[in-house]
């Protein structure tokens, strides 16, 4: 299954009038932030923060999932979950998915906007 669905992508450029300029500057502000927000979560985990676990998987959950994410979208779904229920149970396992769906969804979107 790929790391991003292209309908969702599809959409998100009809609603941008099929203007592909805008679309690269939306996925490259997401390939900037997103390595942060990846890295805030993980520091979180680490130091069993539910409440900034919560905060910073819902802002990456909803980014991912605008821009077409869904699997990346469903482990930051998970861990909020988890931050805001105050559960941290099974949270490392989660965070080592989530980094490694990260990694699939930064190099398809690099080809996307074809940065080498």
């Amino acid at each position: 299954m790929s790391s991003i669905d292209t309908q969702v992508l599809e959409s998100l450029l009809d609603m941008l009038e099929g203007d592909q300029e805008v679309l690269v500057k939306i996925i490259n502000c997401y390939l900037v932030e997103s390595p942060k927000i990846v890295a805030a979560i993980q520091i979180a985990v680490t130091n069993e923060d539910a409440d900034t676990l919560d905060k910073t998987a819902h802002s990456l959950k909803s980014s991912s999932a605008s821009l077409g994410a869904m699997n990346l979208h469903q482990l930051c779904l998970e861990l909020e979950s988890k931050g805001r229920s105050g559960n941290l149970e099974g949270v490392v396992e989660l965070v080592s998915q989530l980094v490694n769906e990260y990694a699939q969804v930064e190099i398809a979107f690099k080809k996307i906007v074809k940065v080498p």
